[in-house]
């Protein structure tokens, strides 16, 4: 096989062991994993940075190394779903990165975030002389495609109330979760005023306390309750 001439075969000093025990990433011809390795560049983003925006250009492939990433689109004006939420160990992009359209979500660190990025041209150039590529960014595109619509489902099959529930009890730490409104409502997929009155409901039964960026849970059980 054929590697463009561009870009030197030498393997970024740090990367590999990132990668080598990365499954999808270990699937790649032996050629490929030494040039997209190459190419590879760091990121680190701070809380609600995004990695890119919805409506941006195709931006390569993202694993996350550390932290983690919402994907939230915007069905509708004032209204946002989080699609996906990407863990350390994930890939993420992959959807343009094959089409080459405009970003269909924004990609937002949740607390500080560390990436790992495969530039979109390099994967562009290699592609041009290893189809086979695409194919494996299809798997990738496809693992992400299914775990998004698990996540929308499970979503779905909870009544308002007993999504904001599990998702306290998942998120909390030491009886309490800070995060902004936005986040929040985009999380469980509900309106910034739905959450606002939801939110009030759930603390007048004496469940949690909301306050500006954070919400401490006082009744864990009656949560757990109303999570099932």
């Amino acid at each position: 096989m054929l590697i463009p001439a561009t870009r030197p075969p030498a393997l970024l000093s740090g990367t590999v062991p990132l990668l080598e025990t990365d499954p999808w990433f270990a699937g790649l011809p032996p050629a490929c994993r030494g040039w997209l390795a190459a190419a590879a560049a760091r990121r680190t983003l701070a809380e609600g940075e995004r990695a890119y925006r919805v409506g941006g250009p195709p931006d390569g492939l993202y694993r996350v190394l550390s932290g983690g990433v919402r994907l939230i689109s915007y069905p509708q004006p004032g209204r946002s779903l989080v699609n996906l939420t990407v863990p350390a160990g994930r890939w993420f992009g992959a959807l343009s990165t094959l089409d080459g359209q405009a970003q269909a979500h924004d990609a937002v660190a949740m607390g500080r975030t560390a990436l790992l990025h495969l530039p979109m041209a390099d994967i562009a150039a290699l592609a041009a002389v290893t189809p086979d590529l695409h194919r494996h960014i299809t798997l990738l595109a496809c693992q992400q495609q299914r775990a998004a619509i698990e996540h929308v489902g499970l979503l779905l099959l909870r009544s308002p109330p007993a999504r904001l529930a599990r998702l306290l009890l998942d998120m909390a730490d030491g009886g309490r979760l800070r995060i902004n409104r936005e986040d929040l409502a985009g999380r469980i997929g509900l309106s910034r005023q739905g959450l606002h009155q939801l939110l009030t409901e759930t603390e007048q039964a004496g469940l949690i306390r909301s306050q500006y960026g954070r919400i401490d849970i006082l009744d864990p059980e009656g949560l757990s309750a109303l999570a099932r």
